[in-house]
């Protein structure tokens, strides 16, 4: 692809994008209520207080056993944590991810240490609000859902664009990009605008021709962009390929991770992610993935298979605690945290991702 100059550019006007996607917090069915055991009294007072014991130790058993959420337990009668990989229900050990010593990231169960028990209660997949965040779209997975039209909206006035017909982006992409860009328009960066966002498949397969430029574009049904949660986002005067070598590119790399966009394909990681240096193409995927991805140097590609093999990780964020997990769907049911607040996304591989928090946060 050569490089260009961009000219056209419209201003924004900033402005609410509407409602933060839906989090759910499950309200799992109550058991069976508890029995009760009528004791048969004889005729002695020590056969009344044993009858007596022996009722009240039943409804106890009862009750333990049967009322309640319809909550996953280990083996061991703690509550099942996480999936490690397999479909073995093994009490879990090793959970984590270890950073390679990165201190600036509190990751907790790294080598081994026991992480937090959490409860987790069935729901119905149809019945939890995808966000697609975390879905894997490359040249080795195709697109498998076609994203919520509700969500899709128009970039323009809400931020600047290269032009005004058009451009569309998810309302969650649009709401970081906006904070991002005020941001960068208070510290004197630059007045960045986005050259393109939404994509239709038919606008893919016209842009990607006859695949002479795979190098920089992803097949039709194989582009992040058909999402709306990815955006390509320039500086006024300055070309493509020459925004990694500026202080506006090198500003965008450093900050995105702050408002939940991450660089979707650096330089060190063209062998991963099959695409070549992209300074310009970033992709939402919500604050607290991307900010474990950029503490830990990881691309959506490693993200995604480290949350699948470990099943679950948890770590500090400016004292919030965040738990991701990774889940695979079992007649037509998933396992979802039953006292934390949370959001699922599906992995584009058949399975989800899940993080969940307790409390404030920051926004995702």
């Amino acid at each position: 692809m050569q490089p260009r100059k961009n000219t056209n550019i419209y201003t924004s006007t900033p402005r609410a994008t509407g409602p933060r996607p839906e989090r759910r917090r499950p309200r799992p069915s109550p058991g069976p209520r508890p029995r009760s055991r009528k004791s048969r009294l004889s005729g002695g007072a020590l056969s009344v207080i044993f009858l007596s014991l022996v009722a009240v130790v039943a409804v106890i058993i009862l009750f333990s056993n049967n009322a309640g959420p319809n909550i996953e337990r280990e083996p061991n009668g703690g509550y099942y944590t996480a999936r490690t990989g397999s479909e073995s229900q093994e009490p879990p050990h090793g959970y984590g991810y270890n950073n390679g010593g990165n201190n600036d990231l509190n990751i907790n169960g790294t080598n081994g240490d026991p992480i937090s028990n959490i409860p987790l209660v069935t729901m119905p997949i149809h019945e939890i609000a995808d966000t697609g965040y975390l879905a894997l779209i490359n040249r080795q997975h195709a697109m498998r859902y076609e994203p919520y039209s509700g969500h899709i909206t128009g970039a323009w006035p809400t931020v600047a664009v290269s032009r005004v017909d058009g451009m569309y982006l998810h309302e969650s992409a649009l709401r970081a990009v906006s904070e991002m860009f005020a941001t960068a328009r208070q510290e004197d960066i630059a007045a960045f605008f986005v050259s393109s966002g939404f994509r239709s498949y038919e606008a893919q397969t016209d842009l990607y021709g006859d695949g002479s430029n795979s190098a920089f574009v992803q097949p039709p049904g194989h582009s992040e962009h058909h999402t709306g949660l990815a955006a390509d986002i320039l500086a006024p005067g300055i070309g493509m390929m020459e925004m990694g070598n500026t202080p506006e590119g090198e500003w965008l790399a450093a900050n995105s991770y702050r408002y939940g966009l991450i660089l979707r394909y650096p330089q060190h990681a063209t062998a991963i992610t099959g695409i070549e240096f992209e300074p310009w193409h970033f992709r939402y995927v919500g604050r607290a993935h991307a900010y474990f991805m950029k503490h830990s140097n990881l691309v959506l590609e490693e993200y995604v298979a480290k949350i699948i093999n470990y099943g679950h990780i948890s770590f500090e964020k400016d004292g919030q605690t965040y738990h991701i997990m990774h889940k695979l769907p079992q007649d037509g049911m998933i396992y979802v945290p039953y006292e934390l607040e949370f959001m699922v996304s599906s992995d584009n591989k058949g399975g989800f991702v899940i993080v969940a928090w307790n409390g404030v946060h920051d926004g995702l």
